[in-house]
């Protein structure tokens, strides 16, 4: 899921991506990647997991709570 974040008042212009995936040896894993739309600052975190399930739900964990500060969807 890719979100962003958009506040011209505290000049803000951010993303945030995060994803449920395998990693090159097979095991299940939720990649989080942001950063700034206006600068080429970017980071990214792997954290692994116990199994896909998990993994699909730690991720629709991040992104609800990444909803509750305020991203939103990101336009296509």
């Amino acid at each position: 899921m890719r979100l962003v974040r958009v506040d011209p008042e505290k000049r803000m212009d951010r993303w945030y991506a995060v994803f449920a995936i395998l990693t090159l040896f097979g095991e299940p894993a939720v990649l989080c990647m942001w950063g700034s739309r206006r600068t080429a600052y970017q980071r990214h975190r792997l954290i692994p997991c116990a199994s896909v399930e998990e993994a699909r739900e730690r991720a629709a964990a991040i992104a609800w709570r990444k909803r509750r500060r305020g991203y939103r969807p990101m336009p296509e």
